[in-house]
């Protein structure tokens, strides 16, 4: 109950005082992308009874143990094989929860490989294909995946468990840090969304998730919304 009640008040914009994010040295990856339902049962609607969330596109930043060259690669990520278990309205807020799925990082040489292209109305011709055509350097199971978005603007946030295993350079990881890493990320409606996509995601995973200085009791949540 507190990962959800904590997710809805940053969803819900309580304020709240945290401490600096997660340093160099506990981040994994930052990425940025937009996110589409496939099957998508109803257009327009999201997260609704059988359809399946899927999240794509680049990662700019990577660390230690993972091995990247940015100079030389482009890297980009595909999430998959999240269904919605339910789906439980809250004010103008939707919590939905999710069954495991993955999310995976390729490396892809700028030179000789292809661009990233989101295309319109995914899938498409090249989505996923310009996303998955490098090489897959790390896999990640995603557990307790939950989104909140607010249904007036789009706007949100989502977190899970990201542990390792597999891919090109699941070797590098110790293994006291090929579990329990945190994945999360906001949305937002941007200018720059492409048809037949929801939200612009950004997020990132790390080892140490930043910890609340400042509560506030389940009783006062839900009588602000009554």
């Amino acid at each position: 109950m507190r990962r959800w009640l904590t997710t809805v008040l940053l969803a819900a914009g309580v304020v709240l005082a945290f401490v600096p994010a997660a340093s160099a040295q506990t981040l994994l990856f930052d990425y940025l992308g937009f996110d589409y339902e496939s099957p998508n049962p109803i257009p327009g609607a999201f997260g609704e009874p059988g359809s399946g969330y899927f999240g794509i596109g680049t990662v700019p930043f990577l660390f230690a143990p993972i091995v990247a060259n940015t100079a030389l690669n482009d890297y980009t990520y595909v999430m998959s094989g999240l269904t919605p278990t339910s789906a439980t309205p809250l004010g103008p807020y939707l919590v939905i929860n999710y069954s495991p799925g993955t999310i995976t990082l390729y490396e892809d040489p700028i030179s000789g490989g292809t661009a990233a292209d989101y295309g319109a109305n995914p899938p498409n011709g090249t989505v996923l294909s310009t996303f998955t055509d490098g090489t897959a350097i790390v896999v990640g199971n995603l557990t307790s995946f939950q989104f909140i978005v607010n249904t007036l603007d789009g706007t949100g946030s989502f977190e899970a468990v990201f542990d390792v295993v597999g891919g090109t350079q699941v070797g590098n990881f110790p293994l006291n840090q090929t579990q329990g890493w945190t994945f999360a990320g906001s949305t937002g409606q941007a200018l720059n969304i492409p048809p037949g996509y929801y939200h612009q995601i950004d997020g990132q995973t790390f080892l140490n998730k930043p910890t609340a200085a400042k509560s506030i009791t389940w009783g006062k949540l839900k009588s602000a919304y009554r």
